[in-house]
């Protein structure tokens, strides 16, 4: 009787301040501890170098493959191997590149004998 149209009712009107959660430890980010990064969410404390575990900021990451790194690691992982891919531990992308070219000459040959 207390509510006329024009109110909401008291019950609905209080909306949690946190729907979103960290990409690292999966926790409610409240909007005065966020970070975004690379479209990634964090805890300010959560966003850290995944080599050494420094704690990062807007100004001193590079990401990778949804990783983050201090500026130094990423540089030092590249210049292990020479690129990105086996710096990280990952496959070298030049091999996807040469299994499609050689998928794509086998079945352009194929189709030429037919």
């Amino acid at each position: 009787s207390d509510n006329t149209p024009d109110q909401a009712p008291r019950s609905s009107a209080f909306q949690p301040a946190c729907r979103e959660m960290c990409s690292a430890c999966s926790k409610k980010v409240y909007p005065m501890e966020k970070i975004t990064a690379d479209k990634y969410i964090f805890h300010q404390t959560c966003f850290c170098c995944k080599q050494c575990k420094k704690k990062l900021s807007m100004y001193n990451y590079a990401p990778l493959y949804g990783e983050f790194y201090c500026i130094f690691h990423y540089q030092q992982l590249f210049r292990r191997k020479g690129n990105y891919d086996e710096g990280f531990g990952r496959a070298q992308h030049k091999n996807r590149w040469l299994l499609r070219n050689a998928a794509g000459v086998v079945s352009h040959e194929s189709k030429s004998e037919a």
